[in-house]
Protein backbone atom coordinates (compact mmCIF):
# COMPACT_ATOMS: atom_id res chain seq x y z
CA UNK A 1 0.00 0.00 0.00
CA UNK A 2 1.41 3.30 -0.93
CA UNK A 3 1.94 5.73 1.84
CA UNK A 4 -0.15 9.48 1.52
CA UNK A 5 1.59 12.22 3.06
CA UNK A 6 0.09 13.09 5.94
CA UNK A 7 -2.63 15.29 6.40
CA UNK A 8 -2.92 17.78 8.94
CA UNK A 9 -4.77 19.02 11.49
CA UNK A 10 -5.36 22.38 9.65
CA UNK A 11 -6.49 20.94 6.49
CA UNK A 12 -9.08 18.93 7.56
CA UNK A 13 -10.55 21.20 10.09
CA UNK A 14 -11.12 24.12 6.85
CA UNK A 15 -12.30 21.15 4.83
CA UNK A 16 -9.32 21.37 2.10
CA UNK A 17 -9.85 17.75 1.63
CA UNK A 18 -10.74 17.42 -2.28
CA UNK A 19 -13.93 15.15 -2.76
CA UNK A 20 -11.52 12.11 -4.09
CA UNK A 21 -9.77 12.05 -0.80
CA UNK A 22 -13.08 12.80 1.17
CA UNK A 23 -14.76 9.45 -0.23
CA UNK A 24 -11.70 7.53 0.50
CA UNK A 25 -11.08 9.22 4.41
CA UNK A 26 -13.81 6.55 5.68
CA UNK A 27 -11.11 4.27 4.72
CA UNK A 28 -8.34 5.89 6.30
CA UNK A 29 -6.37 4.34 9.36
CA UNK A 30 -5.89 6.92 12.78
CA UNK A 31 -2.03 5.75 13.26
CA UNK A 32 0.44 7.65 16.08
CA UNK A 33 3.51 8.28 14.37
CA UNK A 34 6.89 7.98 16.62
CA UNK A 35 6.56 10.78 18.72
CA UNK A 36 2.96 10.17 19.66
CA UNK A 37 2.23 13.32 17.34
CA UNK A 38 -1.48 11.95 15.26
CA UNK A 39 -1.10 11.26 11.83
CA UNK A 40 -3.20 9.89 9.26
CA UNK A 41 -2.82 7.27 6.45
CA UNK A 42 -5.31 7.35 3.49
CA UNK A 43 -5.91 4.40 1.92
CA UNK A 44 -6.79 4.93 -1.81
CA UNK A 45 -10.33 3.19 -2.66
CA UNK A 46 -11.21 3.40 -6.71
CA UNK A 47 -13.48 5.42 -7.91
CA UNK A 48 -17.35 4.11 -8.83
CA UNK A 49 -18.12 3.03 -11.72
CA UNK A 50 -20.86 5.87 -13.14
CA UNK A 51 -24.35 4.91 -13.23
CA UNK A 52 -25.85 4.16 -17.00
CA UNK A 53 -29.35 4.34 -17.11
CA UNK A 54 -31.16 2.27 -19.73
CA UNK A 55 -33.36 4.89 -22.55
CA UNK A 56 -36.40 1.84 -22.59
CA UNK A 57 -36.99 3.06 -18.35
CA UNK A 58 -36.63 6.96 -19.38
CA UNK A 59 -39.04 6.97 -22.96
CA UNK A 60 -41.39 4.48 -22.34
CA UNK A 61 -43.59 5.37 -19.36
CA UNK A 62 -44.43 8.49 -20.40
CA UNK A 63 -45.40 7.46 -23.56
CA UNK A 64 -47.56 5.02 -22.33
CA UNK A 65 -49.25 7.57 -20.28
CA UNK A 66 -49.95 9.56 -23.10
CA UNK A 67 -51.61 6.87 -24.96
CA UNK A 68 -53.98 6.15 -22.20
CA UNK A 69 -54.65 9.76 -21.65
CA UNK A 70 -55.76 9.62 -25.54
CA UNK A 71 -57.60 6.59 -24.94
CA UNK A 72 -59.65 7.92 -21.81
CA UNK A 73 -60.38 11.45 -23.77
CA UNK A 74 -61.67 9.64 -27.01
CA UNK A 75 -64.62 7.68 -25.30
CA UNK A 76 -68.33 8.83 -25.96
CA UNK A 77 -69.11 11.74 -23.22
CA UNK A 78 -65.69 11.66 -21.84
CA UNK A 79 -66.49 15.76 -20.68
CA UNK A 80 -69.81 15.49 -20.71
CA UNK A 81 -71.60 16.89 -17.42
CA UNK A 82 -71.94 14.01 -15.01
CA UNK A 83 -76.04 14.72 -14.12
CA UNK A 84 -76.51 14.62 -17.62
CA UNK A 85 -74.63 10.83 -17.42
CA UNK A 86 -76.73 9.99 -14.55
CA UNK A 87 -80.14 11.08 -16.82
CA UNK A 88 -79.18 9.42 -19.49
CA UNK A 89 -78.97 6.24 -16.89
CA UNK A 90 -82.36 7.12 -15.44
CA UNK A 91 -84.20 6.98 -19.07
CA UNK A 92 -82.40 4.12 -20.28
CA UNK A 93 -83.77 2.19 -17.22
CA UNK A 94 -87.11 3.94 -17.57
CA UNK A 95 -87.35 2.55 -21.44
CA UNK A 96 -86.65 -0.94 -20.51
CA UNK A 97 -89.27 -1.04 -17.65
CA UNK A 98 -86.98 -2.98 -15.71
CA UNK A 99 -85.95 -1.28 -12.15
CA UNK A 100 -83.35 -2.74 -10.58
CA UNK A 101 -84.84 -5.65 -8.11
CA UNK A 102 -83.41 -5.25 -4.16
CA UNK A 103 -82.92 -8.90 -3.43
CA UNK A 104 -84.24 -9.83 0.50
CA UNK A 105 -81.89 -9.92 3.16
CA UNK A 106 -82.88 -13.38 3.94
CA UNK A 107 -80.62 -14.78 0.51
CA UNK A 108 -77.71 -13.77 2.12
CA UNK A 109 -76.28 -16.25 4.18
CA UNK A 110 -73.33 -14.02 5.73
CA UNK A 111 -76.20 -11.25 6.72
CA UNK A 112 -78.98 -14.25 8.02
CA UNK A 113 -76.08 -15.49 10.55
CA UNK A 114 -76.33 -12.04 12.06
CA UNK A 115 -80.22 -13.06 13.41
CA UNK A 116 -78.30 -15.23 15.96
CA UNK A 117 -76.04 -12.04 17.43
CA UNK A 118 -77.54 -10.14 19.87
CA UNK A 119 -75.66 -6.95 19.79
CA UNK A 120 -77.42 -6.80 16.02
CA UNK A 121 -79.84 -5.16 14.87
CA UNK A 122 -80.83 -7.99 13.08
CA UNK A 123 -81.02 -10.55 15.56
CA UNK A 124 -84.08 -12.58 16.15
CA UNK A 125 -85.15 -13.46 19.24
CA UNK A 126 -88.22 -15.12 20.15
CA UNK A 127 -89.47 -18.48 22.39
CA UNK A 128 -87.34 -20.74 20.28
CA UNK A 129 -84.66 -18.38 19.66
CA UNK A 130 -82.90 -17.46 23.34
CA UNK A 131 -80.39 -14.71 23.60
CA UNK A 132 -76.52 -15.84 23.79
CA UNK A 133 -75.82 -15.70 26.71
CA UNK A 134 -79.33 -15.51 28.41
CA UNK A 135 -78.08 -12.68 30.51
CA UNK A 136 -77.11 -10.13 27.77
CA UNK A 137 -76.92 -7.04 27.92
CA UNK A 138 -76.29 -4.58 25.13
CA UNK A 139 -73.26 -2.52 25.34
CA UNK A 140 -74.26 0.94 24.06
CA UNK A 141 -77.23 1.89 25.79
CA UNK A 142 -78.20 5.50 26.66
CA UNK A 143 -81.15 7.53 27.92
CA UNK A 144 -83.60 8.37 25.37
CA UNK A 145 -83.55 12.03 25.21
CA UNK A 146 -87.22 13.75 26.20
CA UNK A 147 -88.46 16.82 24.06
CA UNK A 148 -91.60 18.67 23.22
CA UNK A 149 -92.36 15.79 21.12
CA UNK A 150 -91.16 12.99 23.12
CA UNK A 151 -91.78 12.26 26.88
CA UNK A 152 -89.48 9.92 28.51
CA UNK A 153 -90.04 11.22 32.33
CA UNK A 154 -88.97 7.32 32.99
CA UNK A 155 -85.55 7.82 31.96
CA UNK A 156 -85.88 4.64 29.86
CA UNK A 157 -82.85 3.34 28.01
CA UNK A 158 -82.46 2.06 24.67
CA UNK A 159 -79.35 1.22 22.67
CA UNK A 160 -77.64 4.05 20.78
CA UNK A 161 -79.15 4.03 17.55
CA UNK A 162 -82.51 2.66 18.28
CA UNK A 163 -82.60 5.57 20.86
CA UNK A 164 -81.70 8.23 17.85
CA UNK A 165 -84.40 6.56 15.53
CA UNK A 166 -86.59 6.74 18.29
CA UNK A 167 -85.84 10.67 18.85
CA UNK A 168 -86.24 11.14 14.86
CA UNK A 169 -89.34 9.38 14.65
CA UNK A 170 -91.19 11.21 17.72
CA UNK A 171 -90.42 14.60 15.86
CA UNK A 172 -91.52 13.37 12.93
CA UNK A 173 -94.82 12.19 14.49
CA UNK A 174 -95.22 15.18 16.37
CA UNK A 175 -94.87 17.65 13.27
CA UNK A 176 -97.43 15.47 11.39
CA UNK A 177 -100.23 15.96 14.02
CA UNK A 178 -100.22 12.63 15.33
CA UNK A 179 -99.40 13.40 18.90
CA UNK A 180 -96.75 13.39 21.45
CA UNK A 181 -95.25 9.98 21.96
CA UNK A 182 -94.79 8.61 25.29
CA UNK A 183 -92.28 6.14 26.51
CA UNK A 184 -93.73 3.58 28.58
CA UNK A 185 -91.24 0.60 28.17
CA UNK A 186 -87.87 0.02 26.88
CA UNK A 187 -84.68 -1.76 27.57
CA UNK A 188 -85.19 -4.46 30.52
CA UNK A 189 -82.18 -6.28 31.86
CA UNK A 190 -82.57 -10.15 32.54
CA UNK A 191 -83.66 -9.86 36.10
CA UNK A 192 -86.49 -7.23 35.39
CA UNK A 193 -87.73 -9.49 32.94
CA UNK A 194 -87.32 -12.56 35.10
CA UNK A 195 -89.34 -10.63 37.66
CA UNK A 196 -92.22 -9.22 35.25
CA UNK A 197 -92.88 -13.03 33.68
CA UNK A 198 -93.33 -13.60 37.75
CA UNK A 199 -95.17 -10.76 37.96
CA UNK A 200 -97.95 -11.78 34.22
CA UNK A 201 -98.08 -15.34 35.58
CA UNK A 202 -99.44 -14.45 39.32
CA UNK A 203 -102.11 -12.06 37.37
CA UNK A 204 -103.39 -14.06 34.42
CA UNK A 205 -101.85 -17.86 35.24
CA UNK A 206 -99.00 -18.99 33.52
CA UNK A 207 -100.74 -19.81 29.95
CA UNK A 208 -102.13 -16.19 30.25
CA UNK A 209 -98.66 -15.01 30.88
CA UNK A 210 -97.06 -17.14 28.09
CA UNK A 211 -98.50 -14.76 25.70
CA UNK A 212 -98.44 -11.58 26.76
CA UNK A 213 -94.96 -11.66 28.29
CA UNK A 214 -91.42 -13.04 27.42
CA UNK A 215 -89.30 -15.38 29.98
CA UNK A 216 -85.65 -14.10 30.71
CA UNK A 217 -83.60 -14.35 28.28
CA UNK A 218 -86.10 -14.59 25.17
CA UNK A 219 -87.53 -10.54 25.49
CA UNK A 220 -87.03 -8.20 23.11
CA UNK A 221 -86.86 -5.96 24.97
CA UNK A 222 -83.31 -7.33 26.49
CA UNK A 223 -81.44 -6.84 23.33
CA UNK A 224 -82.15 -2.94 24.01
CA UNK A 225 -83.91 -2.95 20.45
CA UNK A 226 -87.00 -2.63 21.39
CA UNK A 227 -89.95 -0.05 22.60
CA UNK A 228 -93.47 0.17 23.94
CA UNK A 229 -94.91 3.58 23.06
CA UNK A 230 -98.27 5.19 23.25
CA UNK A 231 -99.74 8.66 23.19
CA UNK A 232 -101.29 9.29 26.58
CA UNK A 233 -103.78 11.92 25.13
CA UNK A 234 -105.44 9.71 22.58
CA UNK A 235 -106.09 7.02 25.28
CA UNK A 236 -105.51 3.27 24.50
CA UNK A 237 -102.16 3.22 26.25
CA UNK A 238 -100.56 -0.39 25.66
CA UNK A 239 -104.24 -1.72 24.78
CA UNK A 240 -104.98 -3.10 21.47
CA UNK A 241 -106.94 -0.24 20.67
CA UNK A 242 -103.93 1.68 20.28
CA UNK A 243 -103.77 0.37 16.84
CA UNK A 244 -106.67 2.31 15.86
CA UNK A 245 -105.96 5.76 17.49
CA UNK A 246 -104.19 8.61 15.19
CA UNK A 247 -100.99 7.80 16.81
CA UNK A 248 -101.29 4.08 16.69
CA UNK A 249 -102.03 4.20 13.01
CA UNK A 250 -99.07 6.79 11.93
CA UNK A 251 -96.65 4.38 13.32
CA UNK A 252 -97.78 1.40 11.68
CA UNK A 253 -98.26 3.42 8.46
CA UNK A 254 -94.56 5.32 8.85
CA UNK A 255 -91.91 3.95 11.46
CA UNK A 256 -90.56 1.71 9.26
CA UNK A 257 -89.04 5.15 7.57
CA UNK A 258 -87.38 5.31 11.11
CA UNK A 259 -86.08 1.82 11.09
CA UNK A 260 -89.19 0.12 12.74
CA UNK A 261 -91.71 -2.79 12.71
CA UNK A 262 -94.78 -3.18 14.63
CA UNK A 263 -93.12 -6.63 16.00
CA UNK A 264 -96.39 -8.39 17.01
CA UNK A 265 -98.70 -7.66 14.21
CA UNK A 266 -102.72 -8.88 13.96
CA UNK A 267 -103.45 -13.02 13.77
CA UNK A 268 -99.60 -13.85 14.69
CA UNK A 269 -99.63 -15.64 17.31
CA UNK A 270 -99.35 -19.40 15.66
CA UNK A 271 -96.08 -17.30 14.63
CA UNK A 272 -94.76 -15.09 16.93
CA UNK A 273 -96.15 -16.88 19.90
CA UNK A 274 -98.00 -13.31 21.29
CA UNK A 275 -100.83 -11.38 21.13
CA UNK A 276 -101.08 -8.37 18.87
CA UNK A 277 -99.57 -5.65 20.51
CA UNK A 278 -100.25 -2.04 17.85
CA UNK A 279 -97.62 -0.43 21.04
CA UNK A 280 -94.53 -2.56 20.52
CA UNK A 281 -91.50 -1.21 18.29
CA UNK A 282 -88.83 -3.11 17.01
CA UNK A 283 -85.84 -1.59 15.67
CA UNK A 284 -83.88 -3.39 12.77
CA UNK A 285 -82.32 -1.03 11.06
CA UNK A 286 -83.45 1.63 8.35
CA UNK A 287 -82.91 -1.06 5.18
CA UNK A 288 -84.02 -4.04 6.66
CA UNK A 289 -87.65 -2.39 7.97
CA UNK A 290 -87.89 -1.03 3.76
CA UNK A 291 -87.61 -4.29 3.08
CA UNK A 292 -89.86 -5.85 5.31
CA UNK A 293 -92.72 -2.79 4.81
CA UNK A 294 -92.24 -3.82 0.65
CA UNK A 295 -92.62 -7.85 1.40
CA UNK A 296 -95.87 -7.68 2.98
CA UNK A 297 -94.61 -10.20 5.54
CA UNK A 298 -95.94 -9.86 8.98
CA UNK A 299 -93.27 -11.80 10.83
CA UNK A 300 -89.15 -11.55 11.11
CA UNK A 301 -90.16 -15.30 11.45
CA UNK A 302 -91.50 -15.61 7.70
CA UNK A 303 -88.97 -13.17 6.40
CA UNK A 304 -85.92 -14.79 8.05
CA UNK A 305 -87.47 -17.97 6.80
CA UNK A 306 -87.27 -19.03 10.85
CA UNK A 307 -90.14 -21.78 12.32
CA UNK A 308 -92.94 -20.50 13.95
CA UNK A 309 -92.13 -20.11 17.62
CA UNK A 310 -95.47 -19.88 18.76
CA UNK A 311 -94.78 -22.38 22.28
CA UNK A 312 -91.25 -22.93 24.27
CA UNK A 313 -89.47 -25.32 23.05
CA UNK A 314 -89.97 -27.27 26.66
CA UNK A 315 -93.66 -26.70 26.71
CA UNK A 316 -93.30 -28.84 23.06
CA UNK A 317 -91.80 -31.33 25.12
CA UNK A 318 -93.77 -31.50 27.74
CA UNK A 319 -96.99 -32.04 25.91
CA UNK A 320 -95.71 -34.78 24.04
CA UNK A 321 -94.43 -36.42 26.96
CA UNK A 322 -97.82 -36.53 28.39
Amino acid sequence: MPDINPISTNQICLGVITPDCAASFAASRFDLVGNGAPSFRVVLVPKSRPLVRNPLFVFVPPVVLLALGFSLISQPGAFAPQHELVAQAINERRANQQPAQMLPLAKFHQTRLATNQGGSDFVLVNKQRPLQPLNYKPVNLREIKSSKQLDNSRGLELSDQAATALERLAAEMSAAGAGKLFVNSAFRSFDYQQDLFKSKTAQYGLAGALIRSAKAGHSEHQTGLAVDVSVPAQGCAIMQCFGDTVGGKWLAANSWKYGFIIRYEEDTTSTTGYTYEPWHLRFVGVQLATQYSKSGMKTLEDFWGYPAAEFYLEEIDSSTNN
